[in-house]
């Protein structure tokens, strides 16, 4: 049942608000400093709906709080405009306490995301809401990152297509243009000797053009933009790290004082183990893998191209190196995206850029076993 009170409700103390939000409609839950339910009802889904529904009926200050999700940025920033104080929680750790009630409803949702706000951030986990000119920014990585998806999909494709006539497609790391030129030898040849396929791939090799056009365009715009954002260019000053991994890391981070410390990155970034401690076991597994993936993978490809493509020495090749000769390349890549992150929060915190050190050669290869 639904609690309307008739007239305003005026009140001096905090009160609480929880919103659980979907598509059409927001359930809304507001409970006083002792927990009491003052209002329930709905809205529809839209910061300006959601802001005069409470505005008409209370007079106080209120917190509001709701789970992260596709709609949480946008109703965020509306009800902020509108002079609210909202927090967004980590959708992960308040399923589970919203897992504990025993009817799962739209309007219980509401309750205990109210009573999570009202127990303070001990008990939920508070998730920084990027600014707008960010969330732009990652839509245009998103967007260039699907197209070079489907790019490789094609060409895999292309390949796995035509494997079955004994035609391998020498792949490497080739431009488009050489890859559809290979792709159409192998067609032609395929068709001299009577295998009638090139008709049925040659369209195909046209969506791969366009594909490779549209990435082009999409990288000569995030080039341009990260030519005019200072911080882009100081990242830039890391061996390894391009316009791509310098723009996705400004719009991931947004904000780089909600980091107490450079480690916090790494952390955030789902780059270290998980930790499993009980009684007198103490296990560090797999790296958590949490966060954004998108940001990891840009991570660890700069990992990748410092310690394999970069010619000149630093500290942290060297360093990077020294790893691939103790533990092996794959969690030395790891190791090294995660210094990264840690080392592109300095450079951002301090407005600084990359310092090389000494490391002017190659360290010392291991020495060679004696028979």
């Amino acid at each position: 049942m639904k609690v309307e009170p008739a007239d305003v409700i005026r009140h001096e103390a905090l009160f609480s608000v929880g919103l659980d939000v979907s598509q059409r409609s927001t359930s809304i839950c507001v409970v006083d400093e002792q927990g009491q339910v003052v209002l329930e009802g709905q809205a529809k889904t839209d910061p300006f709906e959601i802001g005069r529904y409470l505005q008409k009926r209370l007079d106080g200050p209120l917190k509001l709080g709701m789970e992260t999700g596709s709609l949480a940025a946008w109703l965020y920033h509306g009800l902020r405009k509108m002079g609210f104080d909202v927090v967004c929680m980590d959708a992960v750790h308040a399923h589970r306490a919203l897992s504990l009630k025993r009817h799962k409803t739209d309007r219980n949702d509401a309750r205990g995301l109210a009573e999570l706000l009202r127990m303070g951030s001990d008990w939920m986990n508070i998730v920084h809401v990027r600014e707008q000119a960010s969330q732009e920014l990652r839509v245009q990585l998103a967007a260039r990152g699907r197209l070079v998806k489907q790019r490789v999909d094609l060409e895999n494709e292309l390949c796995g297509l035509l494997k079955p006539f004994g035609f391998v497609v020498a792949r490497g790391n080739v431009g488009a243009e050489t890859f559809r030129d290979r792709v159409v030898d192998a067609l032609t040849h395929a068709q001299d000797i009577g295998i009638q396929i090139k008709a049925l791939l040659l369209p195909l090799l046209d969506v791969h053009r366009v594909l490779a056009r549209h990435i082009t365009d999409a990288d000569a715009r995030l080039e341009a933009i990260a030519a005019t954002e200072p911080i882009c260019r100081k990242l830039m000053t890391i061996p390894g790290v391009g316009p791509v991994t310098a723009l996705a890391f400004r719009a991931a981070v947004d904000d780089p004082s909600r980091f107490k410390t450079a480690a916090d990155v790494g952390v955030y970034f789902g780059l270290t183990p998980r930790r499993q401690q009980s009684g007198e076991k103490d296990r560090h597994g797999r790296i958590s893998k949490r966060g954004d993936v998108g940001m990891r993978l840009h991570l660890v490809q700069a990992a990748t191209v410092l310690l394999v493509s970069v010619k000149r020495w630093s500290t942290l090749k060297a360093w990077g190196v020294r790893l691939v000769n103790r533990i092996g390349f794959n969690k030395a890549k790891v190791a090294v995206a995660r210094k990264l992150a840690t080392v592109m929060y300095r450079i951002w915190r301090d407005q600084s850029v990359f310092r090389w050190g000494k490391a002017t050669m190659e360290p010392a290869a291991p020495a060679a076993a004696t028979s």
